[in-house]
């Protein structure tokens, strides 16, 4: 049976005390920011790009590993980061950006993400497979957010 796709957007976004050159000094540093990501079995660095290993998530027959692979560009003037798939690396391709606004006495940051998920499961389980991984997806997106906001206030977020 082929693999089912499964396929999201994310676009969650965090309003900090911090400078906009604080929140894009932790952003940009990419194992400094992923150590703030949940469920995080392992990352991978390989120059630009990185590999992702997920934490299984699931429950009974619905339990799945993401991996995947992107590599990340850097704009350091504009504040700006983004990242792209790396075809055929993992279950997972991913790419998103990171938009950094100034704003009032802090920074906004929006973090836009899109997803497409190669699972195992039949076709029949797509609509469980997608409430899970929605789900999931929610909880550490919105986490990880949140951990970085902490470290950018000078608390600790992180998680390793």
């Amino acid at each position: 049976m082929p693999p089912m796709d499964l396929n999201a957007a994310v676009s969650r976004s965090l309003q900090t005390s911090a400078s906009a050159d604080v929140v894009y000094a932790l952003l940009a540093d990419v194992p400094r920011s992923v150590a703030h990501f949940p469920d995080l079995e392992a990352l991978v660095p390989n120059g630009d790009v990185y590999e992702w290993r997920l934490k299984k998530l699931g429950a009974g027959p619905l339990i799945f590993q993401v991996v995947y692979a992107s590599r990340y560009h850097f704009d350091p003037v504009g504040k700006r980061v983004w990242w792209e798939a790396i075809p055929d690396r993992g279950n997972t391709r991913v790419e998103g950006k990171w938009i950094i606004q100034p704003q009032g006495g802090g920074t906004r940051f929006t973090m836009e993400a899109k997803y497409q998920v190669d699972t195992p499961f039949p076709r029949l389980m797509r609509p469980a497979a997608e409430a899970i991984m929605n789900k999931e997806n929610d909880r550490i997106i919105g986490t990880y957010m949140e951990n970085l906001k902490k470290t950018m206030e000078g608390r600790n977020g992180r998680l390793r």
